[in-house]
């Protein structure tokens, strides 16, 4: 924008500064021809008087030859001339004739033509002017005007670019706040400077980041109270366990209730974390995807459920928090439980195919009669039908995607496909 206003100025500027210059060099060309021209005529008419008085005997004749400026001549009579030689393309016949005066242009410049008053003769006195004395000191004039026009162009130039600057910049400040605003600091602000607009849209700007932050700031809090809410059945819930008889086998259930109370724990944490916390964080997701694995396991077993889990020799990491694909990991295989008949096996592939991770996840049930579970909040069953918009949102932001593919002998096989780091 500040390159436009200037090109602007500047294309400005010129037609105006040709528009002053051009008509005013074309009348110092004229009024230097005009007064070289009037020059002539002076010395014509001197000349002009000076032969009226003369008689035509070779003695005077000589005596006025002797006497003639450079570029004058005075034709006697037909093919009789003395001083100069007369210019090419001169024409005589109106000033022997008919006594007029005139300025006639010839090769080589101009001639001024002045009948010599003689009742006897009719003498004709010839001044001729170069083009070099025609434009004497023209050329230098016209370099004096090209540049003052540069001048005036340059300095306009650079008017315009102060002034684009001072748009320009705030309208920079702005858009590198609000790419800060984008990336999740919600403490950006900017200065308000430039035009009145532009200090408007500054305290805008201002005032609608304060209130984004505001607002996240309390729906964190709230999300927080409740989720700390859980902890108080959760609590009862613990002590209930601990209460049972001593030779009940509670271990099981004593894990679930820590895991339980971890995720809780992880809730409460995420809903007070910052937005921009945890960027350019990593995770190995190997280790990940055999701990969660070996976490639902157990609970497989005890269905009846035969799962498989396929690792590579090489480590996997991505971009992102581990317990982000924790809660992906566990939104996956939670969903085979909650929506496959008990005891459908299911198995889990992590591979690094070049630069890229790759975990497939796939089950043996039914399969994905309805494209639009995949859907925010659709489900087939009593359950929230977030856990498929958990996983796509942990793939898209580790810029990785995940996808939802039916096996055609049944089950569904959802590939979730991350950049290696």
């Amino acid at each position: 924008m500040r390159r436009w206003l200037g090109l602007s100025a500047i294309a400005t500027t010129s037609i105006v500064v040709l528009a002053f210059l051009v008509p005013l060099a074309a009348l110092i060309r004229d009024l230097a021809a005009d007064r070289a021209l009037a020059s002539a005529e002076r010395d014509a008419q001197t000349v002009a008087q000076l032969a009226s008085t003369l008689d035509d005997t070779p003695l005077a004749v000589r005596s006025l030859q002797v006497r003639l400026p450079a570029d004058t001549s005075i034709q006697l009579g037909p093919g009789e001339v003395i001083g100069a030689p007369l210019p090419t393309g001169l024409d005589l016949s109106q000033a022997a004739t008919l006594g007029e005066a005139s300025r006639q242009p010839v090769d080589g410049g101009q001639a001024v033509v002045v009948p010599v008053l003689k009742d006897e003769t009719s003498w004709v006195v010839v001044v001729s002017v170069p083009t070099a004395v025609l434009m004497e000191n023209v050329v230098a004039s016209w370099l004096v005007l090209a540049a003052l026009g540069l001048a005036l162009i340059a300095v306009a130039a650079l008017v315009a670019d102060r002034l684009g600057r001072s748009i320009v910049q705030p309208i920079q400040n702005l858009v590198a706040a609000t790419e800060r605003l984008g990336a999740g600091e919600l403490d950006a602000s900017v200065t308000p400077s430039g035009p009145a607009e532009l200090v408007q849209v500054g305290a805008a700007f201002n005032h609608l980041s304060q209130r984004v932050a505001q607002l996240l700031a309390g729906e964190r809090e709230s999300i927080a109270d409740l989720s700390h809410r859980l902890r108080t059945p959760l609590t009862a819930l613990k002590l209930d366990v601990e209460a049972l008889d001593p030779g009940v086998d509670v271990s099981r259930l004593q894990q679930d209730i820590d895991e339980l109370e971890r995720t809780v724990s992880h809730l409460i944490n995420e809903a007070r974390r910052p937005i921009r916390e945890g960027a350019g964080a990593f995770t190995e997701l190997t280790t990940v995807v055999a701990a969660r694995a070996k976490y639902w396991g157990s609970l497989a077993e005890d269905q009846g459920r035969r799962w498989d889990l396929e690792l590579p020799d090489d480590r996997c990491r991505v971009a992102g928090r581990d317990t982000d694909f924790v809660a992906a990991i566990d939104a996956l295989i939670g969903n085979i439980f909650a929506h496959t008949p008990v005891g459908s096996p299911y198995s889990i592939k992590l591979a690094a195919e070049e630069s890229r991770a790759v975990l497939a996840v796939t089950d043996q049930g039914p399969g994905l009669v309805d494209q639009g579970l995949l859907e925010r909040g659709r489900s087939s069953a009593e359950s929230t039908g977030l856990g498929i918009d958990i996983v796509r949102n942990t793939a898209a932001a580790a810029s990785g995607s995940a996808e939802w593919i039916s096996v055609p002998s049944g089950g569904t096989t959802v590939r979730i496909s991350l950049p290696l780091i």
